[in-house]
């Protein structure tokens, strides 16, 4: 199991979710690409809470 530590400032989480999607479009190994869209997920689903 992943566990994912989401900033608490938006800003912050918005950097974050842009570095993790290059990261991913750029990952050679298929392990690392599945931890880092897992890694999105869980950051996305957090900037989506932060928006309500």
């Amino acid at each position: 199991m992943l566990r994912v530590e989401a900033p608490k400032d938006k800003k912050k989480l918005e950097q974050q979710i842009a570095a993790l999607q290059y990261q991913i479009s750029i990952d050679a190994n298929e392990t690392d690409k599945k931890i880092h869209e897992e890694a999105l997920r869980v950051l996305e689903g957090k900037w989506g809470g932060q928006n309500e």
